[in-house]
């Protein structure tokens, strides 16, 4: 019998050493009883037994004694005798709750050929400054942590069947009128994502209320949110020709089975490129003498407030005036097709531009007069996933075309210009992107993506000499676009880029992950083609702007869930 020593060793020993006299006498006794003799011989041998017990549990004593204090004496970390705690779920459970923590640490960096007097993301695309303005003579760089994130998805089973979760996501790209970037450069959060689901898993229907990524944006798993499918970009405003926007509205979804997904949503209204948006939205001025009705001799379009918004929204902010929501509606397929499981989804949508015409007289007082006017905008999409090479190399693209959509690609070209009348008039337009993304190494993505929309010209001539609408030659002049200080009235036709980057995670482990990714992107913005100042007969020339950018991004996550292998080192 052995025992082993740890504090109480000496009372092991007593233990063990009476043990062994009882033994010694219990056969001493036995045998004095057979014979009556006990040889001196067995007495010798019992009690040799004995000594060697004891050094036994001497030994073991020491030996525990040894690596207690090496532990002791080791330095945290060291593997030697050092049991790491367990990792936890990173997520908090109460009372039938899950809260699960997300979000990252961000450090970021953007140097423009052209300053834009942006931060980490582009102005959209359709503003770069053409080449007689100063800025577009002038590099910009700059250092950012706004895009840095913080989420966190709060869930739990009302019963077997009935799923509820609510959903919410910042960052700190927000700029009140006080932020600025001379000292304290403070920034305050803004709502990304914060929405409510509920999911009856049973019939497979499933709702969704609150602000979220537009319906049109494409998703990568059925129409389910939190897996849409964006650009892996550092630049916040992503890649022209991406189709997408974060808005309240309501959604439906219903799936039939695993494959098929339909869904419709009624998604908060704007309208871009109203007059009293945009200066640069490219608009004609409203003729003198309008073919409206007799003895009227001008307009007055309003389809925005001029004066900002009110009650709690920005008032140095202009807001449309829009009184039907967008409504979309969406269906998803995803087939095995040589066993791949392969993402389709077709989409359409229908919106609603809104405006008010008053009447002026020769004198270019009211009238009285007026009408209410609404305009029809619309647009039909789609888009496509295929993983070329499972976990290797993965291709998407999506497409959409319409009137009266340019609020919802990144260039945000657009959407209305003018009747004779007064009346808006939804602007033709195509957006498409294309892309891949190679997972060269379990920590290593490699991305290229290449993107364009276009507006078609959309004018009405009212004389010889002077028309409504955007792409009219006769009222854009270009010649002075490539001098400085010169007459550029430039009306943007279309915007395009092409942009490619690396992600490469350093490290990934029971604390998160970390990752380090570098982009370049070659954005391109073309007018339509003008004759202003040009000899008579001269053909309309083009004119053209463009930028190169570089970002930089080191980014924190340390709510990502340990790799199922064994942790992995920092590599640098």
């Amino acid at each position: 019998m052995i025992i082993e020593e740890r504090s109480g060793s000496k009372l092991g020993r007593l233990l063990l050493s009476g043990l062994l006299l009882a033994s010694v006498s219990a056969v001493a006794i036995n045998r004095a009883r057979a014979d009556d003799s006990v040889t001196v011989q067995e007495v010798r041998d019992l009690k040799a037994r004995l000594k060697q017990l004891e050094k036994r549990l001497d030994a073991q004593g020491k030996e525990q004694k040894k690596l207690q204090a090496n532990q002791a004496a080791a330095p945290r970390g060291t593997p030697v005798a050092y049991e790491p705690p367990q990792p936890w779920d990173k997520k908090w459970h109460m009372n039938g709750i899950t809260i699960t923590p997300g979000g990252f640490f961000a450090a970021e960096g953007v140097w423009r050929s052209r300053d834009q007097g942006a931060d980490i993301g582009d102005l959209p695309f359709g503003s770069i400054p053409a080449e007689n303005t100063g800025p577009s003579r002038m590099n910009e760089a700059r250092f950012s942590a706004r895009q840095s994130r913080v989420s966190a998805l709060v869930e739990g089973d009302t019963n077997p069947s009935t799923h509820v979760s609510g959903y919410g996501e910042l960052d700190f790209l927000g700029a009140a009128n006080t932020a600025n970037s001379n000292e304290s450069n403070s920034y305050n959060p803004r709502i990304r994502n914060l929405y409510a689901t509920v999911d009856w898993n049973d019939i497979g229907v499933h709702v969704l209320a609150g602000q979220s990524w537009s319906l049109a944006t494409m998703t990568g798993k059925g129409i389910a949110p939190r897996s849409e499918m964006l650009p892996p970009t550092i630049d916040a405003q992503y890649v022209a020709g991406f189709t997408w926007a974060r808005q309240p509205g309501v959604r439906l979804t219903k799936n039939f089975g695993n494959d098929v997904w339909v869904a419709v949503s009624a998604e908060q209204a704007q309208t871009t490129g109203c007059p009293g948006l945009t200066a640069a939205a490219g608009f004609a001025p409203a003729p003198a003498s309008p073919t409206v009705a007799s003895g009227f001799a001008g307009l007055n379009v309003t389809c925005a407030q001029q004066s900002g918004g009110g009650g709690l929204l920005d008032s140095e902010t202009t807001y449309s005036i829009n009184h039907v929501p967008d409504v979309i509606g969406k269906v998803a397929w995803e087939p095995m097709i040589a066993d791949r499981k392969i993402h389709f989804e077709g989409f359409g949508m229908y919106r609603d531009l809104y405006d008010q015409v008053d009447y002026l007289n020769g004198a270019g007082a009211l009238t009285g007069a007026y009408g209410n006017r609404d305009t029809t905008g619309w647009g039909v999409g789609g888009g496509v996933i295929v993983p070329v090479m499972p976990k290797l190399l993965d291709l998407q693209g999506t497409v959409l075309a319409g009137r009266g959509i340019g609020r919802y690609g990144s260039g945000q070209l657009a959407d209305a210009t003018l009747n004779p009348d007064g009346s808006l008039r939804a602007i033709p337009e195509i957006m498409f992107l294309g892309g891949a993304t190679l997972h060269a190494t379990p920590s290593l993505d490699i991305y290229a993506f290449g993107g364009m929309e276009r507006e078609f010209t959309t004018y009405t001539a009212t004389t010889a000499t002077a028309a409504v609408g955007i792409g009219d030659p006769s009222a854009i002049t270009n010649t002075g676009c490539y001098t400085v200080g010169g007459t550029c009235t430039a009306q943007t036709k279309d915007v395009f880029e092409l942009t490619a980057g690396i992600w490469d995670k350093v490290y990934e482990g029971n604390f998160g992950s970390l990752r380090v990714g570098i982009q370049y992107s070659y954005i391109q913005r073309d007018f339509f083609a003008g004759s202003g100042g040009l000899p008579a007969g001269s053909a309309p020339i083009g004119a053209k702007t463009n930028e190169n950018s570089v970002l930089t991004s080191l980014r924190y996550y340390p709510f990502d869930a340990a790799p199922p292998a064994p942790p992995l080192v920092a590599k640098y």
